[in-house]
């Protein structure tokens, strides 16, 4: 069985975690995300290795998808128990970063170092597969995220010189393409993150330090906040919305979760550098349920982190 350790720690402890954060508001005046619990999920072993998690997703049952660096998809129930897993086709040169549960029941996976989506059915079953390494339209370099929107058009971040996002529809077909690598408006360093929400695309700009926002048809709408009074982040690698339609973000320099509302403000924090109880080392992904639980992929500790509001 999976090994599985609950720690349930003070609102005065939580508080005292977030006082070495990183890099953005000082932790004394940032608003504090209220945590009740915090249970460490440990990684099941490949073989010698413990290997990281980075990609991961909910779907409505409360089962979490995890990607981890071995090339596996690992489902673990909600008391953090693997029910079942399976392996990428190829894991040789590198390993995924990004899980989408579709609509239709299908995961998409953006398999990075293999330049394509990979589609499995939800007995880890080999489906289809599209894209190869090119610049072209369909074409990628670097997957790292995928979102869905509400009539099923799917969209991709890639980065590594490409450092874009392109559209498909439901069967897989090239819609549109936009971004470009560079720090001006609409171009990227690193798109990591994506949502998509009532007709806009949120987008972590890991590198760029910063969320950009789209039009689901590519055209440019702006940098999420004010200008006099933007969230700082410090690389942020991945991106949901919870329940409440907030945006939560997770930041691999930061080693922290931010919750921002669609004006950009900050709404709460939680976390700080380190290997103990409300610490993170390098997180990748995270993950938000209807109830608003937040698992978050601890890829330096090797390790998930189930916080409990």
């Amino acid at each position: 069985m999976q090994q599985l350790i609950r720690l349930t720690i003070s609102p005065f402890l939580l508080i005292v975690a977030l006082a070495s954060s990183g890099c953005g508001e000082a932790a004394s005046t940032a608003p504090t995300i209220t945590v009740s619990k915090i249970s460490n999920w440990a990684m099941p072993a490949a073989g010698a290795k413990i290997p990281a998690p980075r990609g991961l997703a909910f779907d409505s049952n409360g089962d979490l998808f995890v990607l981890d660096d071995a090339g596996r998809i690992l489902v673990f129930n909600p008391n953090g128990t693997v029910k079942h897993h399976w392996s990428m086709p190829e894991s040789d040169v590198g390993n995924p970063e990004g899980i989408c549960l579709f609509q239709d029941g299908r995961i998409g996976v953006a398999d990075t170092h293999y330049h394509r989506v990979v589609f499995f059915d939800r007995d880890g079953n080999l489906l289809t597969m599209h894209g190869e390494l090119g610049e072209q339209s369909g074409q990628f370099v670097y997957l790292s995220a995928i979102t869905q929107d509400s009539v099923g058009n799917y969209y991709v971040c890639e980065y590594g010189g490409n450092d874009r996002v392109q559209k498909f529809d439901v069967d897989g077909n090239f819609v549109v393409a936009f971004g470009g690598f560079g720090t001006d408006d609409g171009q990227f360093q690193r798109p990591m993150g994506i949502v998509w929400r009532d007709g806009l695309l949120y987008v972590a700009d890991a590198i760029n330090n910063r969320i950009q926002t789209f039009r689901d048809d590519g055209q440019f709408v702006g940098l999420l906040g004010s200008e006099a009074d933007r969230p700082r982040l410090h690389y942020p690698y991945d991106l949901t919305v919870g329940p409440d339609g907030d945006l939560v973000a997770i930041e691999y320099g930061g080693n922290r979760v931010t919750q921002l509302n669609l004006r950009g403000e900050t709404l709460g924090r939680f976390g700080s550098t380190g290997h103990g109880v409300g610490e993170f080392s390098t997180p990748w992904g995270l993950a938000v349920d209807s109830n608003g639980r937040i698992v978050v992929a601890d890829t330096g500790n090797r390790r998930l982190v189930e916080l409990q509001r």
